[in-house]
Order: structure tokens, then sequence, then C-alpha cells
């Protein structure tokens, strides 16, 4: 699935502060899924500065949507998308599997 077909298909979450830092994290990992080995420094950091938002409001807004994603259904999409079973997710979790989500950029 594209990028825009997946923000469709979450389109709830985009009444969420964090809403546009998720959408900025998943493109910085879509772009080298390495940074996930060290996600705060490499993908939170500068998403909260490119944001003008501070690293803890990041971290706080991503469990948010997290949360919400996990409330509406997004777990069922998790595993109709990428197969298995989807239990709790860390924010870092929820990033890589919508990254994973993505086919084509």
């Amino acid at each position: 699935m594209r990028m825009d077909e997946l923000l469709h298909r979450i389109y709830y979450l985009k009444s969420y502060k964090g809403y546009p830092c998720l959408v900025s994290c998943i493109q910085k990992v879509k772009e080298d899924e390495s940074r996930l080995c060290g996600i705060r420094q490499q993908v939170y950091c500068p998403v909260a500065k490119e944001h003008g938002v501070k690293l803890a409001n990041l971290e706080k807004n991503l469990r948010t949507i997290r949360d919400t994603f996990q409330d509406r259904g997004g777990k069922e999409l998790l595993e109709t998308q990428l197969g298995g079973k989807q239990d709790f997710l860390y924010p870092r979790e929820l990033i890589e599997a919508l990254a994973e989500c993505i086919t084509d950029t």
C-alpha cells in the first residue's frame, strides 16, 4: 500500500497533535530502517526539532496515538497487512509496523 493509502486508512488520527510527527517518523524509517535501532536519537529527536516540540511531548503524543490506533481497530489492520497476531505495541513498534505496510513511498 502507498503512504497516502495508509494515511487514508488511519484518518481518525489526523485530529491528534502527534499525527504530523507520526507521519514524519514513518517517513524517516522508510528512508532508512536502520534508524529503528536508535529510534530516539535518529528519529524522535530530529522529528521533534523539525516540528518544534519537546522530545518528551513527542513521545507522549506518540503514545496517545498508539492507544487510539489500538482502540480503533488498528491491530486488525496490521494483522491483515502484515499477518500474524499483533498484541500491545510500543510506539516504536507501531512506527515500524506502519512503515512495513508501505510498499511504495
